[in-house]
């Protein structure tokens, strides 16, 4: 890494800069990956879900409501 400061390339690890004694910038830790492919695999399995119940609505449902369908008196 090189020092902001004077430019001067610092091995990973250190906290100052060996020339200058400025403080160097703290490494980003990586994103974790699993929390965000879980989030998308439970949205992905939230619209699964929606288009079947869509489908079951369309394909059976209505056109018993549109048709009329079983009288539901005993």
């Amino acid at each position: 890494m090189d020092c902001p400061n004077c430019g001067v390339y610092n091995p990973e690890g250190r906290q100052v800069c060996w020339r200058c004694d400025h403080e160097l910038p703290k490494p980003e830790e990586p994103k974790k990956q699993g929390a965000d492919a879980a989030r998308r695999r439970r949205q992905m399995w939230i619209l699964v879900g929606v288009i079947l119940l869509i489908w079951v609505l369309l394909t059976w449902l209505l056109p018993q409501l549109l048709s009329g369908g079983p009288a539901l008196t005993p």
